[in-house]
């Protein structure tokens, strides 16, 4: 049994919702999967479950610095043939636009897109906000833009 909780009141007040998780039985044949903000978190997660449940197909893991990503990087050397680790950032279109162009020459096309990146803060540059009076408005640009817009992004060329 899973809990999750639902914010309803303004002084978010948590009222606890249980949820029966259940596994399908649906199981996913191959083909060409991409999880978009995969350097960690449930983006890393979703790269990891695609390689190891399955024999085949191909996974294309982006994330805004790949030398970076040291455990995308070690899921890179256990399945080097299945797994190509690509530079995105999705705030940086070119970016976007150069990981489309690198999938098409070598798949053709996708068979499964999952948008995995966002982000709440960044240390020394977004922080969250606890109060009306410590919004910024760069702040709110950058979560837009990474959490709504560039996603976006991302499906339109892919």
């Amino acid at each position: 049994m899973m809990r999750f909780f639902l914010h309803t009141q303004p002084r978010f007040m948590a009222i606890p919702i249980r949820l029966r998780a259940f596994a399908s039985s649906a199981k996913w044949e191959g083909g060409v999967s991409m999880v978009q903000g995969a350097s960690r978190g449930i983006g890393l997660e979703f790269v990891r479950q695609l390689l190891e449940k399955n024999e085949k197909g191909h996974v294309i893991a982006t994330c805004r610095d790949p030398a970076k990503a040291t455990v995308l990087l070690e899921l890179k050397n256990r399945f080097a043939e299945r797994l190509n680790v690509l530079p995105l950032d999705v705030t940086v279109e070119s970016t976007i636009e150069d990981s489309a162009r690198s999938i098409t020459e070598r798949y053709g096309s996708l068979n499964l897109l999952i948008n995995a990146s966002g982000i709440l803060s960044i240390p020394g540059v977004l922080q969250p906000e606890t109060t009306l009076t410590k919004l910024q408005k760069s702040s709110m640009m950058l979560a837009y833009e990474v959490n709504a817009v560039g996603p976006i992004l991302v499906i339109k060329v892919c």
